[in-house]
């Protein structure tokens, strides 16, 4: 009977040892998260976003990154492609391209790598509002 109980501790020991190393491996494995406050209306691949409080991840497969409401907790995944380049920013950034007051989401650079994912939407190139639009304008916004 101590046999048992005993295999039946160390049993459960390795199942909550493993589960929370899984757990920190995933969360290891995305990327890491930024905190930005955006003052006006965006969107991202074609989704209304409203101004707010967000949490821009990268994913651990690198072609997606999560936009969170902080105060809401709704979340939305996005297509992305990882890009890279030599300059390093000190804090995350967010590249919108505008137009009068329309603002697409271009680009998430991730603080301290020189690593950045640029959304994937096919649509903004061929965008009436785009070939239209005269002075087209990038805005930057840098984490909290």
């Amino acid at each position: 009977m101590k046999g048992a109980t005993r295999m039946m501790s160390g049993l459960l020991l390795a199942i909550l040892v493993g589960g929370g190393a899984s757990e920190a491996k995933l969360n290891a494995q995305s990327g890491p998260g930024e905190i930005f406050t955006v003052p006006f209306a965006f969107t991202a691949q074609g989704h209304e976003i409203q101004p707010g409080t967000y949490e821009v991840r990268r994913d651990s497969s690198q072609f997606l990154i999560t936009i969170s409401n902080v105060k809401t907790g709704e979340k939305q995944m996005f297509s992305v492609r990882p890009e890279g380049r030599s300059a390093v920013p000190q804090k995350g950034l967010l590249v919108f391209q505008g137009c009068g007051e329309r603002k697409e989401l271009g680009e998430f650079h991730v603080r301290g790598t020189n690593l950045f994912s640029e959304m994937v939407d096919p649509r903004r190139r061929n965008s009436p509002e785009v070939e239209g639009c005269s002075h087209e304008e990038t805005v930057t916004l840098a984490a909290r």
